[in-house]
């Protein structure tokens, strides 16, 4: 897949280090502030708030961040510059990728679906998930460390 578009399709993996102080955050945020500066448009499956909420809860529970942290983090999230995507075609789509990768969820292939789609790079913190795509020749996936 070329890469004409002005989108970059992105997870919930990379999102959550903009926003939490992790491993490759400063990778992460580098990323960020390179493609707002470019004017790229940040696109995610709808499934991308569900995510995040869930990691930032889950994280919340296991007392790894407060109460106050997981939700400033969902607010900028939520209040960042990413276009929720649901198209019809998505969820079909998605089951093809998972089982032609042999995923054990579809929640990757929804990304996978939409930059397809959107004829768009996808970005991610997961180097697991893009060693598995590159070894598919999904070479339009990208880890943040790339």
């Amino acid at each position: 897949m070329s890469n004409p578009s002005d989108r970059i399709c992105i997870d919930a993996s990379l999102a959550l280090k903009w926003v939490l102080p992790e491993k490759h955050t400063d990778w992460a945020l580098e990323l960020l502030y390179d493609w707002i500066s470019k004017g790229f448009k940040l696109i995610a499956p709808t499934l991308f708030i569900f995510e995040v909420t869930s990691t930032l809860r889950n994280k919340v529970h296991r007392q790894i961040i407060s109460w106050e942290e997981g939700f400033l983090a969902l607010d900028q999230i939520r209040r960042g510059r990413i276009e929720l995507i649901l198209s019809p075609k998505l969820v079909d789509r998605a089951w093809e990728i998972s089982g032609g990768l042999r995923l054990p969820t579809a929640y990757d292939a929804f990304y996978l679906a939409l930059a397809e789609e959107q004829n768009c790079q996808f970005w991610t913190a997961d180097r697991n998930l893009v060693s598995i795509l590159k070894k598919h020749k999904m070479d339009w996936a990208r880890w943040i460390g790339d």
